[in-house]
């Protein structure tokens, strides 16, 4: 992971995210952040106010752009490249494509927005964005400060493992990360001895093999509760998730269910595309 992207909408929340990417950045030995705002044509009936409105949309995005960048350049400090980009189009639109074009290998966002150039990153933004790019996209929660993140859990439901986890990404995130991968999974209704369960973590065992994986099951009805606690008890600095279905996703970052998604308000969530 050599260049992050870091979306902003100048809010107080993406500020925070890119804090947090630029001591990540150093942590792992990142040469390059990417500041990344998009903006787009508001709606006119005369053309020539709609020009007019691009062009102060415009002129917005990269005054508030040079601002970020210096703000950020304090926490990256000197060996870390910084840039930015003003991009006209719409955030969900144009991200695969600068993924692509800026070989960008992890993405840093926040989870609500804000601001006179506001790009809510909420709802179906996160979800589209995990969902159609290939690198790993890691959500900072709004008040989340950065700490080194030596464990890792992965919230692993078990189906069909072996045919849509990107464990090369994952591995190579955790070396870099330089982390323990601790594998939960939730059972409402656990058994004494469960076979399923003893050959799924055996079959985790091997796909992670070099990591060692530990592994934890707890018991809750509310998949929020069972990670809540998870995170608790065993001292998790980061969640890793591989969603396959939008909506489990989308249920992350329901307005209703932030604490979901935040665990407190300290716990960043790492996600990476299911393969399939």
């Amino acid at each position: 992971m050599k260049t992050i992207l870091v979306p902003t909408d100048f809010s107080a929340t993406a500020k925070n995210s890119g804090i947090y990417a630029a001591h990540l950045a150093k942590y792992i030995g990142a040469k390059k952040i990417v500041l990344y705002n998009a903006y787009s044509m508001p709606l006119a009936t005369e053309m020539s106010w709609a020009i007019l409105q691009t062009e102060e949309l415009q002129k917005a995005s990269e005054a508030n752009l040079d601002d970020f960048k210096t703000m950020m350049a304090s926490f990256a400090g000197p060996e870390i490249e910084l840039t930015s980009i003003s991009d006209f189009g719409f955030f969900q639109e144009r991200v695969a494509e600068v993924v692509k074009d800026h070989k960008i290998d992890l993405i840093v966002m926040g989870i609500t927005g804000g601001g006179k150039l506001e790009e809510v990153l909420i709802g179906s933004n996160t979800t589209h964005i995990v969902n159609h790019v290939d690198v790993p996209v890691l959500i900072v929660p709004p008040d989340a400060s950065f700490k080194e993140p030596h464990r890792v859990g992965w919230a692993c439901d078990y189906k069909e493992v072996m045919h849509t986890t990107p464990a090369e990404a994952i591995k190579m995130a955790l070396r870099q990360l330089n982390a323990k991968l601790i594998v939960v999974h939730n059972d409402p209704n656990p058994k004494a001895f469960d076979p399923d369960l003893f050959h799924n973590n055996v079959v985790v065992g091997e796909l992670f093999a070099r990591l060692v994986p530990e592994f934890v099951q707890v018991s809750h009805e509310k998949f929020s509760d069972a990670i809540d606690e998870f995170v608790k008890t065993h001292h998790i600095d980061m969640l890793l998730v591989v969603p396959k279905k939008h909506n489990w996703l989308d249920s992350l970052f329901h307005r209703s269910h932030t604490k979901m998604l935040a665990f407190h308000s300290h716990v960043p969530l790492l996600c990476f595309r299911a393969i399939g």
